[in-house]
């Protein structure tokens, strides 16, 4: 009779392409965190080989220099379940963190990059994190080698706006405890499994790495969930090249249709008019169209699911109320570029889509009306860069 296997509490999502050594010290690093707090059977390690080519070329003998990602399936933790492998031959980070997720079976799900370390005690703050805010939470990221931690730790993403759809790193420590904030690098953090399957999870037309944070918590607090920060939970970082390279228009694809899947519309066309300041015509339009034709079928979900619009978010920065409740305080970061990015426009492709767009004159005004505070130097460069302010006052008023 076949023995009925025990529901883990934690599942672990390593994706990994061309990852070895570094999935060695990873994998065993969130063993020493995990059966720390808990028995073999409460939690296992989903390892994603994704699209690798890194196949063995060393010999046999020396082994914790040459292998592939599969290289822990002879150390026991596969042979017992607690080290588990998907062998995904199609390229793409996010639709593979999608595979591992649906492979998943615990309560609480976590993703890890496959370059990592992490600081003793990670996942149970993380655990008691998620139970209390219900959203995404990300532990804190350092690099292995800092110390002391707090001073190079990122905490959250920067939106950033105006140019590109895209957020940066900044480390600004609001309090000691759980913060919330807009958005976060995703190369560790932690949800639980049934909200992240309800919420569809990551886009599945992504071609490359790029886009998908921005995207998935956006997705969050447009679902009316919330993304938050634990500074005790503390990721550390590998500084490495990632062992395979792709093509920067297919990151371009993503960032186009994360806005269009997200109802971005007046962002997307703007990050689509900058791109024709200096890439090929012919290649920005197939992208344009292929990022509207692709994302059609996500669009109607997220439209359906949402309770707010991004513009909603951006007009009530919920994380910023929500911290002013919790911590009495808040420091939501955003960037938008605008007068000084209209300058970047003249003489280009893009200064012709610019002027010929029926939708940027509404984005300016929405700008102006709603974000003017966070402006990138404004009021220090030309004041009508296209000289279209007849126009705009016009269309203004008409609004």
């Amino acid at each position: 009779m076949a023995t009925e296997l025990a529901t883990p509490l934690i599942s672990v999502v390593v994706p990994a392409r061309n990852e070895f050594p570094n999935i060695v010290h990873t994998v065993q690093s969130i063993l020493n965190d995990l059966s720390s707090f808990l028995k073999p059977s409460e939690f296992e390690i989903i390892i994603c080989a994704n699209a690798c080519d890194d196949w063995y070329k060393g010999e046999k003998s020396k082994r914790a220099v040459h292998g592939t990602v599969e290289y822990l399936s002879a150390m026991g933790g596969y042979s017992r379940r607690t080290i588990r492998y998907l062998i995904d031959p199609i390229a793409g980070n996010h639709s593979t963190r999608n595979k591992g997720a649906r492979m998943a079976r615990g309560k609480y799900l976590f993703f890890s990059d496959a370059h990592m370390s992490y600081k003793p005690g990670y996942h149970q703050r993380m655990i008691r994190a998620i139970d209390a805010t219900g959203g995404i939470v990300h532990g804190a990221i350092s690099w292995l080698g800092v110390y002391p931690v707090d001073r190079a730790t990122g905490y959250a993403y920067t939106v950033k706006l105006g140019d590109e759809i895209r957020g940066t790193w900044n480390n600004y420590k609001l309090a000691d405890d759980y913060w919330y904030i807009p958005m976060q690098g995703h190369c560790c953090f932690g949800v639980l499994r049934e909200q992240f399957l309800d919420f569809g999870g990551y886009p599945e037309y992504h071609r490359c790495y790029g886009g998908g944070e921005f995207y998935l918590d956006s997705k969050w607090w447009m679902f009316g969930s919330t993304v938050a920060v634990d500074p005790q939970a503390v990721g550390y970082h590998l500084r490495s090249t990632r062992g395979y390279s792709y093509i920067y228009d297919d990151y371009i694809h993503n960032v186009l249709a994360i806005g269009i899947a997200l109802g971005m519309d007046w962002w997307a066309e703007r990050a689509y008019i900058n791109w024709n300041r200096k890439g090929n015509p012919q290649t920005m339009d197939r992208l344009w169209a292929e990022a509207h034709k692709e994302t059609v079928t996500d669009r109607e979900f997220i439209a359906g699911k949402r309770i707010k619009t991004f513009n909603d978010l951006l007009l009530e920065k919920p994380w910023d109320k929500m911290n002013d409740t919790l911590h009495g305080k808040h420091n939501g970061s955003m960037l938008i570029f605008h007068e000084t990015w209209l300058n970047m426009l003249k003489g280009t492709r893009a200064e012709e889509l610019y002027r010929a767009s029926e939708e940027m004159p509404k984005l300016e005004k929405f700008i102006n009306e709603n974000l003017s505070q966070y402006v990138y130097k404004r009021g220090k460069v030309d004041a009508d860069p296209l000289k279209l302010e007849e126009e705009r006052t016009e269309i203004n008023k008409q609004l």
